[in-house]
């Protein structure tokens, strides 16, 4: 039996499984890189973004018109969960003073005349200013300032109506005859870091795994040892395969395992929804997983260095985050860029895990991502098998 094609093939993966876990176990680098880098990154995001949403962020109101319905929508404004008034003047040059040293993000100017216009039934201006550069500080301005001058519109609308002889119900439905109810399902609060956490936790062991591989094969061909590490005679003729599956089992291991750990502290003590079962998501990331595995094989061809792999992978992390969809939608690409988008195993990985994790699908309702996956996990396999052939027959 033991002459039998099967049994050494079987031997040898085995063997390349034994021999992958002790390198990579004695290899700081590759410790570090892996099962203590992902808990680092994944926490700090998670710490970072645990607040969900922005709350009350300051601002300063310029009222050069100090009247009762500029002081009422100032009340209105300091009222809504999205902004702070904390700021009342009548100086631009003062608010713009606090602007300028970080203790604003804001300035909402009331004209003169604002009172004076709106009485005689013409339209007053508001003036907004905010940092535009800090995204979220400007939704939430942005959003508030649009919610209070709707909502004072209606007032002053509502009110005119009662003067004209109808009650309240009538003047009120009068200004809105149909009243929409928006519900978001599976965000309610619009929080940040539900839909972007999920996502960044894939790129972050997509790029970890990527690198720790990298840095292997960088040292392999530092030391022109390929294949030596793996004690396998020359003689046995399909040795790129089996030591490709037995290494790649190895890694698959040990992803599951970070994963595993990662996703369970993190949304537990987080408290980020998690609308999924556990199995159902690992039987979709294993063929992720593999994906990633089989790429990092592949690029063995192109890090003859460990600090080639650390500094090129951590290059196309941020590409990589960018086309998985979260940050622009996918369906705004350019079509050479959606195409390029698949490059990265991330990008079919973060739509399937998202759909089941966050939109509560069905490995039934991804099958058709699910079997794109498990695609891209062969091709980048068939790459890693001819590159590494290459890599056996120039040493």
């Amino acid at each position: 039996m033991k002459n039998n094609l099967f049994y050494k093939i079987i031997k040898v993966m085995f063997n390349a499984f034994r021999v992958e876990l002790l390198i990579f176990f004695n290899d700081n680098a590759l410790r570090s890189t892996l099962l203590i880098s992902p808990f680092f990154v994944a926490f700090l995001n998670s710490s970072i973004y645990n607040n969900e949403i922005i709350e009350k962020t300051p601002i300063a109101v310029v009222d050069l018109d100090k009247g009762s319905m500029s002081r009422n929508l100032i009340r209105m404004l300091d009222a809504t969960q999205q902004v702070k008034v904390s700021v009342v003047s009548n100086d631009m040059n003062d608010a713009k003073k606090q602007f300028n040293q970080g203790k604003i993000f804001g300035i909402l100017v009331i004209p003169e005349d604002f009172e004076q216009k709106i009485s005689l039934g013409r339209q007053a201006a508001l003036s907004l200013y905010s940092d535009a550069s800090n995204m979220l500080h400007n939704k939430a301005i942005s959003g508030a300032s649009s919610t209070i001058t709707s909502t004072f519109n209606a007032q002053i609308e509502v009110n005119k109506a009662m003067h004209s002889g109808l009650n309240y119900q009538n003047s009120t439905g009068s200004r809105r005859a149909v009243a929409a109810i928006s519900k978001p399902v599976f965000n309610p609060y619009g929080g940040y870091g539900t839909f972007l956490l999920p996502v960044v936790f894939l790129v972050v062991l997509q790029t970890l795994l990527l690198t720790s591989i990298g840095v292997l094969g960088g040292t392999f061909r530092e030391q022109n040892k390929f294949l030596e590490a793996y004690h396998v005679p020359d003689s046995i003729s399909t040795t790129i395969i089996p030591i490709l599956m037995g290494r790649a089992l190895a890694y698959l291991l040990l992803c599951i395992l970070v994963f595993t750990v990662l996703s369970g502290a993190t949304f537990t003590i987080f408290k980020l929804p998690f609308r999924a079962t556990y199995w159902s998501v690992m039987v979709y990331l294993i063929p992720f997983f593999l994906a990633v595995i089989f790429l990092g094989f592949s690029l063995m061809g192109i890090f003859k260095k460990r600090e080639d792999a650390a500094m090129s992978i951590t290059f196309i992390s941020t590409p990589a985050v960018f086309l998985t969809g979260i940050s622009w939608p996918s369906v705004a690409f350019p079509q050479w860029v959606h195409v390029l988008s698949y490059i990265f195993p991330s990008t079919l990985g973060a739509r399937g895990f998202l759909a089941l994790s966050q939109f509560q699908a069905g490995l039934g309702d991804i099958k058709e991502i699910w079997g794109q996956m498990w695609l891209t996990a062969v091709f980048y396999l068939i790459i890693a098998i001819l590159v590494n052939y290459r890599l056996k027959i120039s040493r």
